[in-house]
């Protein structure tokens, strides 16, 4: 079909819900998707190309809106069909996508990697996917490329917007309220929370709709321009250039190390809106976003980009490694395929008629339902253990993944039975506080304070120390005295006289990253205020963070031949580079705090392993399994590093 046509059937869709159809805009996709194809393939080219999505936010603020106001202004609106036109619009290529996803981790995955991909579709075919992903990890992890439904978070946080917008709409339009200006405080509320949680929470601003909001109602308040609103050329054409330099400011400045959405998520949203409100006619609007291939690319945006994440991921996870560049552009080609397919047999005659809307929707809307339960089995029977040839965890139970290790810990360890830790461990769900110890009902003696890369120690330091209680108490923010989550935990354990000793250990490449504020100030404040209270202090540096998993270590895979548990020294070197000069920067300020460096039982002088004397250390890419455990305290205590 060519482009041309395509873009006759989008008028036709306009012209039926009464907004006119604007070249530009499907323009404007084309760069939104681009970008983040290219940064997700590509991502040392194109460092910012993420603020797509963010771009994305404000075209789909701004269209949806657009509908809206005109339905309500015409007394014609309809929240029933306002959603059958969702469902018209998102379920066909999703439920594709799904659907393949699950066919072919059938095929390649192990069963704990299936069941994650089980739990992920069902979280992405019930919209919820941002809340799932931001109950697991940071976007920016090396683990996040192996997730292949990842990039669905942000679908999560437009359908869970479109949950309330329409009635919130209907409720201004309904008593009469000054509706830019209530999108305007909406907006200034849902900024200012952004800005705290870039400060506080940054995985939290990533993922939360309430701090997102802002991006879509900002495409909402330029929807609510007057119909008379139409800029001279000259502004016009200003308004075009700088809208288009704010863009390419933001693509080539920002960058994944950035404090992102915070402040900086203004550049992309403000240089969309800008690009926007120029109008068709504009400079850049007319020439570059008119362009035929940019309204092309920009009709085939979606499925662009709900097929290009996994075609990228599960070579990642097949190869355990980052895929070659080969790979990487093939996958490029197979997605624009497979979009345009999707496109022109798949959703097309859904939302240009010729299916029946009322049929499509029923049968949409129950292929979706099958699609969530197809998924919910699979998360259910742990990944389906017993299919051959792509199951070898199965034979290994305690070697890999999150779930064994977390069973072996509840079987082997009890839950903190100090009543203050116990109660806010199990009270504050807000916080996700978890609290284990080595011997029931005794007083901790040693306790392990930080993310999962601290309790990842407590099999292995609990067994040196057999004589004593030793414990551990995590929570996925920075072990500091100014995060909230650890403020009242730290107070009270270091005032609790029976704890003696406490290792401080996290996975720092992600907790002090560039953009956290004070980050030295925080650390050494919080080892003086632990050290003040009598207590021996030790800081552990962490462990390499492969870019490759365990099962490309140990075992074989299906579509996958090779083998590979080596990283370079001088990566795991640049790895430590940023946070290392911070911690011993705080460490300087405390003499009296250890550090406990462990890079010596893991690397050589070339470079550093995931293996030790025929041992398997790591259940994933950057946690120690079991035995990983075992061993690297064994060594630490032998070697005087960490002293009974």
């Amino acid at each position: 079909m060519t482009s041309l046509k395509l873009e006759q059937q989008l008028k036709a869709t306009a012209n039926h819900t009464h907004i006119t159809y604007r070249r530009d805009i499907d323009g404007l996709r084309a760069v939104a998707v681009i970008a983040v194809v290219l940064f997700h393939a590509f991502p040392t080219f194109l460092k910012g190309g993420f603020i797509g999505v963010d771009i994305f936010f404000v075209i789909s603020g701004f269209l949806i809106s657009s509908i809206l106001l005109r339905e309500l202004n015409s007394e014609s609106f309809s929240i029933a069909r306002f959603y059958t036109r969702r469902v018209a619009r998102i379920f066909p290529a999703l439920i594709t996508v799904l659907i393949a996803c699950l066919a072919f981790g059938w095929l390649a995955l192990f069963a704990v990697e299936y069941k994650s991909l089980g739990k992920h579709a069902l979280a992405g075919a019930g919209f919820v996917s941002n809340l799932v992903f931001w109950s697991e990890t940071s976007y920016f992890d090396v683990a996040s490329e192996a997730k292949p439904l990842l990039h669905l978070w942000s679908l999560g946080i437009e359908e869970q917007f479109y949950m309330i917008w329409p009635l919130a709409l209907f409720l201004f339009y309904r008593f009469r309220t000054h509706i830019p200006l209530a999108i305007t405080v909406t907006v200034a509320i849902s900024f200012g929370l952004n800005l705290f949680q870039a400060a506080n929470n940054p995985t939290a601003d990533f993922y939360s709709p309430q701090t997102r909001a802002w991006e879509l109602l900002a495409g909402a308040l330029v929807a609510c321009a007057p119909s008379h609103w139409k800029p001279s050329v000259h502004i016009a054409n200003i308004l075009s250039c700088l809208g288009a330099a704010l863009i390419v400011t933001g693509l080539v400045m920002i960058n994944s190390t950035s404090v992102f959405p915070g402040t900086l998520a203004l550049v992309p949203v403000t240089g969309a809106v800008l690009l926007i409100a120029a109008g068709p006619k504009s400079l850049i609007n007319r020439i570059v976003l008119s362009n035929r291939l940019m309204v092309g690319t920009g009709l085939i945006s979606f499925p662009l980009y709900l097929w290009h994440w996994p075609l990228l991921s599960f070579p990642r996870i097949i190869e355990s490694a980052t895929p070659s560049i080969n790979t990487r552009v093939a996958a490029i080609l197979i997605t624009i395929v497979l979009s345009w397919l999707t496109y022109k047999f798949i959703e097309t005659p859904v939302r240009t008629g010729a299916i029946s809307r009322a049929k499509s929707v029923k049968f949409l809307s129950c292929a979706m339902l099958a699609t969530a339960i197809m998924a919910m089995f699979i998360f259910a029977k742990d990944g389906l253990t017993d299919r051959v040839g792509a199951n070898p965890i199965a034979r290994y139970p305690n070697d890999l993944g999150r779930d064994p290790y977390l069973s072996y810990i509840s079987s082997n360890f009890s839950r903190c039975s100090d009543i203050e830790l116990r109660e806010l461990s199990s009270l504050d769900a807000s916080y996700g506080y978890r609290c284990f110890q080595s011997k029931p009902d005794m007083p901790i003696k040693i306790l392990l304070v930080g993310d999962s890369h601290a309790e990842h120690w407590l099999p292995g330091i609990a067994e040196q120390f057999s004589d004593v209680n030793v414990g551990s108490f995590i929570q996925p923010q920075l072990p500091s005295l100014d995060s909230p989550a650890f403020k009242q935990p730290l107070d009270l354990i270091s005032k609790d006289n029976n704890i003696e000793t406490i290792i401080i250990s996290a996975m720092w490449i992600d907790k002090i990253a560039p953009g956290l504020i004070e980050p030295e100030k925080q650390i050494s404040r919080t080892l003086k205020t632990l050290s003040n209270a009598s207590k021996n202090i030790y800081v552990m540096d962490d462990i390499p963070v492969f870019s490759f998993t365990p099962e490309k270590c140990k075992y074989g895979r299906r579509f996958s031949s090779s083998s590979k548990c080596e990283m370079s020294l001088s990566d795991y070197q640049k790895q430590k580079t940023y946070y290392s000069t911070i911690l011993l920067s705080a460490l300087k300020q405390n003499p009296d705090v250890k550090f406990i460096g462990v890079h010596e039982l893991l690397c050589d002088t070339k470079s550093c392993a995931m293996t030790a004397d025929g041992k398997l250390l790591y259940r994933d890419t950057n946690h120690l399994n079991i035995a990983g455990s075992k061993y690297l305290a064994y060594k630490l205590v032998n070697s005087g590093k960490l002293q009974k």
